[in-house]
């Protein structure tokens, strides 16, 4: 059978002890339980995939550009007569070259893997200028063999540019609940200086069933550990009883973070100062520079913070 969000949650209304005849068949149902059990669901679930580099969440998508400081996909896209979609660039941007939108199933950015061979405009040899012709989204390149070197990238905010006058009450504000990045006034961007960028990232996935047993085992507990205190009337007990599932989600953290990365790529070279320090500055503009990139674990993953004031 397909598990639902509705199990999870009865998951870990098990963890700690709840009556059994007060088990909830939906957490939008509408009782006292699922109530407590909406309103923590979400931001756990986001908060437990941030946490670890999830093998089972990791996904590469092209992302899609909004702004390019040159001016030239603009100036393009004018001349050929098509719809405007790039923008020139805005001083929140400043000094990057590229504004691309956050992936709208994006939880966390790992890399932006450099582009080593791509087919199009360039420049010439020789030349540290900007290309004369203009880059445009959706040019093909081949990285299929490249060595995933991470290039240089910040993660900010933008205004939202059709956003046209102000909802006159709650009720007529998008529900952005499942898209990630977007918000009424602004949305998340990734700035980097990066031509026809891709992202690696932590995708939001929602279906339990996709889950790895050890995601499963830590999201229960810490879904537990914040649910705990609205559902049990012993305030005593129930602070007891959160202790032990923050306790056996930092031991399923502790598993997945050691299982996920021996799933993954790793290298055995030995990363020595000398050589480190040579190649800062590199042609991929990276802090580390050269081919001493960050590799596939480029950002780390988040401390995950508990309803009892501690994080790990």
């Amino acid at each position: 059978m397909t598990t639902t969000p509705g199990d999870v949650a009865n998951e870990a209304l098990d963890a700690i002890g709840h009556p059994i005849d007060r088990r909830i068949g939906d957490i939008q149902e509408g009782s006292a339980e699922a109530g407590v059990v909406l309103r923590h669901y979400g931001p756990a679930l986001r908060q437990i995939l941030r946490g670890v580099h999830w093998n089972f969440a990791r996904r590469r998508a092209k992302l899609t550009l909004l702004n390019d400081a040159t001016g030239q996909t603009t100036q393009w896209q004018a001349q050929q007569n098509l719809p405007v979609t790039v923008g020139p660039g805005t001083i929140g941007m400043r000094p990057w070259a590229y504004e691309y939108a956050w992936p709208v199933d994006c939880c966390k950015a790992r890399f932006v893997p450099v582009s080593y061979y791509p087919v199009g405009p360039g420049p010439p040899p020789g030349n540290i200028a900007l290309p004369p012709t203009p880059l445009m989204s959706g040019l093909q390149e081949n990285t299929q063999f490249a060595r995933q070197i991470p290039a240089r990238f910040v993660v900010s905010t933008d205004s939202v540019p059709n956003l046209i006058g102000v909802p006159a009450d709650w009720s007529q504000v998008p529900d952005t609940s499942q898209t990630m990045g977007q918000g009424l006034t602004s949305q998340t961007v990734i700035l980097t200086n990066q031509r026809e960028a891709n992202l690696v990232y932590t995708a939001l996935v929602t279906y339990p069933d996709q889950w790895d047993p050890l995601f499963r085992q830590a999201f229960v507990a810490l879904l537990a550990s914040q649910i705990v205190m609205g559902v049990t009337s012993d305030r005593k007990l129930a602070i007891g009883l959160r202790d032990d599932q923050v306790k056996v989600c930092r031991m399923a953290l502790d598993q997945a973070r050691v299982s996920d990365g021996n799933e993954g790529a790793f290298s055995s070279d030995l990363s020595v100062d000398w050589l480190r320090i040579r190649s800062t500055g590199g042609w991929n503009g990276g802090g580390n520079g050269g081919f001493e990139g960050g590799g596939m674990l480029y950002s780390g993953w988040d401390a995950v913070s508990f309803g009892n004031g501690s994080a790990y």
